[in-house]
This record gives C-alpha cells, sequence and structure tokens, in this order.
C-alpha cells in the first residue's frame, strides 16, 4: 500500500477522533474539576493499551494434483502450484495473518490486517489486507475509509480465514471469478429489521490494483450494492458492481483500453446446525460473459462433518458489440472447467480445525481451464485430474 494512502487513513482517523470527541463534549454536561493528579514523570507511557485488540488467523497445508502437465491453482494471480512444478505445493493452502483493531471512542474504530500468502512474484512477502476507520453513526449503522475487502460472495470477507469455513478452500471454479478483492476507497452500511428477519445493505466506491504473474490490472470508479438478508437459518446475498479496468502486460509492455467491468451474484444458506446446504452463482460481463456456480452440503457429526461439493464456470462468451478479439483473447477467456469434490472437517480442538478434501476436475472439450504452466501447444481439452489437499486451520 503507498505510503501516501496509508498516511491519509492515518489523517482521517484522527480528524474523526477529535471531531468525535468534541461532539461528545459539547453534549455532556461540564462536572466540577477533579483534583489536581500527580504530573506523569518525563517519558511515562500514557497510552491506553486497552483499546487495541490483536489477533490473527493462519492455514498450513499441502495438496497433490495428477496433472503432469500444468499446474493447479486456487488464484489467477499464482505463478506455479500442485502439478508440474511440484508433486506436492504449499502454495495453494498456507497462509497466515496479523490483525489489530484500536476502539479509539464509542463511534470511532480502525482495523489495520497484514497477511502473508503465495504471491504474483513467488515469494510470501506480507502485503497489507485490510487498513480502515469506521465511523459509527449508531449499531446499525456506519461509513468506513480505507481497505476494504469486497463482500461479494457470501464468504468474501473471511475468504482468507480457513477456519470460518467448512471446504479446505470456497469452490474453486466460482472463487476464481474473485478477480479483485479489495477497493481502497469508502463503503457504508445500513442495518435494518424486516418483522423477525435482519437486513443489511453496504454500498463501496473506490480504486482497486491487481498484480498477476504476467499482467497487472487497475480498476477505477469501482462501485457497488450488496445485500445480505437473514430470517432464521436462512441467508440470502445478492450484489451487483461495476468498474472500469485497464491492464498491462508485463511481457509486451502493452496497456489495454479502459473496459466496462460488471459482476451479478446471487446466493443462499440453510443451515439449521447439524446440516447445512449453500449455492452460489455469478455472472461477470466485460468483453466477454461469464457464468459459474457452485452448491454444496454436508452434515455435522459431533466434531466430524463430512460435505460434497459440484462448482462449474461456463465458456467465456463474448459480447455483441465488443472489439473482435484476437486468438489469444479467445484462448484466455474460455477456462471452462466443473469440479466434484467431497472432504470432512474434523475440530479437534478449541480454535484449530483438520481437514481433507479430494476433487475430480474436469476440463471442457475446448479448454485448458485454469491450469498454468502448460507447455506451449499442448492441448488437455476434455482431460480429469484429481487433486487432494490437506490442511489446518487455526485462529487466535
Amino acid at each position: 500500500m503507498p505510503k501516501q494512502y496509508c498516511l491519509a487513513v492515518l489523517l482521517v482517523a484522527v480528524v474523526t477522533v477529535n471531531a468525535s470527541a468534541a461532539t461528545t463534549a459539547s453534549v455532556t454536561t461540564p462536572e466540577p474539576a477533579p483534583a489536581a493528579k500527580p504530573v506523569p514523570a518525563l517519558g511515562a507511557a500514557t497510552l491506553d493499551l486497552s483499546m487495541f485488540k490483536f489477533g490473527g488467523f493462519a492455514t498450513l497445508g499441502y495438496s497433490h494434483s495428477s496433472m503432469d502437465s500444468g499446474d493447479y491453482v486456487l488464484d489467477s494471480s499464482m505463478p506455479k502450484g500442485a502439478g508440474r512444478s511440484q508433486d506436492w505445493s504449499a502454495s495453494n493452502n498456507t497462509r497466515g495473518a496479523v490483525h489489530v483493531t484500536a476502539d479509539f471512542t464509542p463511534q470511532v474504530s480502525a482495523i489495520f490486517q497484514v497477511d502473508s500468502e503465495y504471491r504474483s512474484d513467488g515469494s510470501y512477502r506480507p502485503e497489507v489486507e485490510w487498513f480502515n476507520v469506521k465511523y459509527a453513526f449508531t449499531r446499525d449503522a456506519y461509513v468506513r475509509v480505507g481497505r476494504i475487502a469486497l463482500p461479494t460472495f457470501m464468504d468474501s470477507d473471511n475468504r482468507d480465514v480457513g477456519y470460518t469455513f467448512v471446504w479446505v478452500h470456497p469452490p474453486v471454479d466460482l472463487y476464481h471469478q474473485l478477480s479483485i478483492p479489495s477497493s481502497d476507497g469508502i463503503d457504508a452500511m445500513y442495518r435494518s429489521e424486516i418483522g423477525d428477519a435482519e437486513n443489511i445493505l453496504r454500498a463501496i466506491f473506490g480504486t482497486n490494483k491487481t498484480e498477476r504473474p504476467t499482467s497487472i490490472t487497475n480498476s477505477k470508479e469501482m462501485w457497488g450494492l450488496f445485500d445480505t438478508l437473514e430470517y432464521g437459518p436462512a441467508t440470502f446475498h445478492i450484489s451487483y458492481q461495476q468498474r472500469r479496468s485497464s491492464t498491462l502486460n508485463i511481457q509486451t509492455g502493452v496497456t489495454g483500453k479502459w473496459t466496462k467491468n460488471s459482476d451479478l451474484s446471487v446466493g443462499a444458506s440453510y443451515d439449521p446446525g447439524i446440516w447445512f446446504v449453500k449455492s452460489e452463482w455469478i455472472q461477470r460481463r466485460s468483453t466477454t460473459r461469464i457464468n459459474a456456480m457452485y452448491v454444496s452440503g454436508g452434515y455435522r457429526i459431533n466434531k466430524f462433518t463430512p460435505y460434497l461439493t459440484y462448482s462449474q464456470n461456463s465458456p467465456g462468451t463474448y459480447v455483441p458489440g465488443a472489439p473482435t478479439p484476437t486468438a489469444a483473447a479467445v484462448d484466455r477467456a474460455n477456462r471452462a472447467q466443473s469440479t466434484t469434490g467431497l472432504g470432512v472437517r474434523w475440530d479437534f480442538m478449541r480454535n484449530y480445525d483438520f481437514k481433507v478434501q479430494y476433487d475430480q476436475v474436469k476440463l471442457s472439450d475446448s479448454s485448458n481451464g485454469y491450469l498454468v504452466n502448460v507447455p506451449m501447444g499442448v492441448t488437455l481439452y476434455g482431460s480429469k485430474f484429481h487433486v487432494f489437499s490437506a490442511v489446518v486451520d487455526f485462529v487466535f
């Protein structure tokens, strides 16, 4: 995150804290001046550390792919994974983060989180994942400024926190569509009650820069609306977001034109406690249109939760009126594949779990799917391969 951006967020924190304190002072009845207290010695600590809370999470895991002509990766920013490059790889499932939250006043708070995971340059260098300041008007309404996770899907806010979901990782075919995980800007939330249901509406506006092994994508004029309705054990989620993006090809040095992109996603889950079922769908539109979905369900037996998942994404089809695509662009757009997975989660101790998962991935008849590092000229159309993953998740 650029230094000037960090300084801007810190300035917002100082201004909002002072404004909040001034507001509180203006409405508080004056009290008699307290008796004089001894002046602390020079250099003595006066900061109230109770306002700060520290925490974090981590996932340690390995995955194996039977595909020897390409690498299986969970995210398009990863330069390699299990398969051709490495028989067993930790890059897909190993990450960690630490964060600090600060409650400056009843209205003003902030969060700062740094995470380490496999990056586009092949390192695990730490990066600022979240850094924002929140002003709460009431318990049911707030505004935040800074770097904020985009709630595109039901688990987007905590997609890196493996302990919070049942799978080893969220369904790949859907989450590969999560091209932008965060926004540098502003968001607002309003919570309301509709009968016995609770509704949470969020809005965002900002920018983003996403780095991949061979490209850098800048997005601006990002805005979106996200709504979540909870009614008993049922949860419904819908979101729409739009932005203008331009991509720099690192190998050629050519920067593409600014194009309009939009995402529409819908999700629902039902979890009465002993079992659950969950499904989500997204349509991404730019010069191409891509659909993706998954459905998953499981049953809890004491500390064990076996589960099944099916996911798929469609071939990319070009939107009428878009510029005529090149052969390379057609190849990049067509990443169709499907995945059938089964696994089990074991909560073996407080704040820890162990998971194993088996996935069968089938590439479409005209696609190499999301495999990377496939040799030039090699086509794996219609191929099937198997992925085995095992992880330990914990939070602290």
